[in-house]
């Protein structure tokens, strides 16, 4: 019943996360990677924009091979970016109802989830998920950004993240004698420091380019802010009402 009502949650609150981030990146995020696409290098090709708290900041100087697919641009793209936009917000869901159910089961010293406790949790993923990795790390990127491989890129996006929600989780619930150590945690990953390309810049080297990418970076470093301020601020505030009115964890 209760994993049940978990699943239930969650897919309704991706659905409706997923959709009206999705509806944002298209009509303000997406014109921008199709206007840097056009700036591509020839051996470049388009590739499927995905959200992430993380995808976005993955954006980079891509390589593909010959034989790789891409969905068709106009309606086949849009579809599947957001398909994959709604599909990242349910497993994000998936995750924060789960959490707050078992701090409602066991943080009896904290105040229960609401509403307005969810939009807390919100703003704490995404200092966990982006702002942390991508605005002090691996910056949002326009297609055609000179970047480091992108296997190295993930995985010090996804260690960052983890020590990032860790840390913050030791300062919130830890006792005050090891509450430095959440500090330590969340700087981790930046004292390490994130991957960078041996040379900064873009790949099209051409004058006119590069001042039209500098300025679609700053564009869509900007926008993506906002995408990820609106797709956290939903998750967080969906989640919290759902799992006060329908989630209720028993202990044994």
């Amino acid at each position: 019943m209760i994993l049940r009502n978990i699943l239930l949650s969650a897919i309704v609150v991706g659905l409706f996360t997923g959709l009206f981030y999705g509806l944002f990146q298209q009509s303000q995020i997406n014109p921008i990677i199709y206007a840097a696409e056009e700036f591509e290098v020839a051996e470049e090709e388009p590739v499927v924009q995905a959200h992430s708290h993380g995808a976005e900041a993955s954006q980079g100087h891509h390589h593909h091979d010959e034989e790789a697919w891409s969905p068709a641009d106009g309606f086949e793209r849009i579809a599947y970016t957001l398909g994959a936009d709604i599909a990242i917000a349910i497993a994000y869901a998936i995750m924060m109802i789960s959490l707050m159910a078992f701090h409602d089961l066991k943080a009896n010293n904290k105040p229960k989830i609401n509403t307005l406790q969810g939009t807390a949790w919100g703003i704490v993923a995404m200092l966990a998920f982006f702002v942390a990795p991508a605005m002090f790390g691996l910056h949002p990127e326009v297609p055609g950004t000179e970047a480091a491989v992108l296997e190295g890129r993930q995985t010090w996006w996804l260690i960052c993240a983890i020590l990032t929600a860790t840390g913050i989780a030791v300062l919130y619930y830890a006792p005050m004698k090891f509450k430095a150590g959440g500090i330590v945690l969340a700087a981790l990953p930046h004292l390490i420091g994130a991957p960078m390309p041996e040379q900064h810049g873009f790949a099209n080297t051409d004058p006119a380019a590069v001042e039209a990418l500098t300025q679609l970076t700053s564009q869509f470093y900007s926008l993506t802010a906002i995408g990820m301020v609106i797709f956290f601020v939903l998750l967080g505030s969906m989640s919290g009402f759902v799992v006060k009115r329908f989630v209720k964890l028993q202990t044994a």
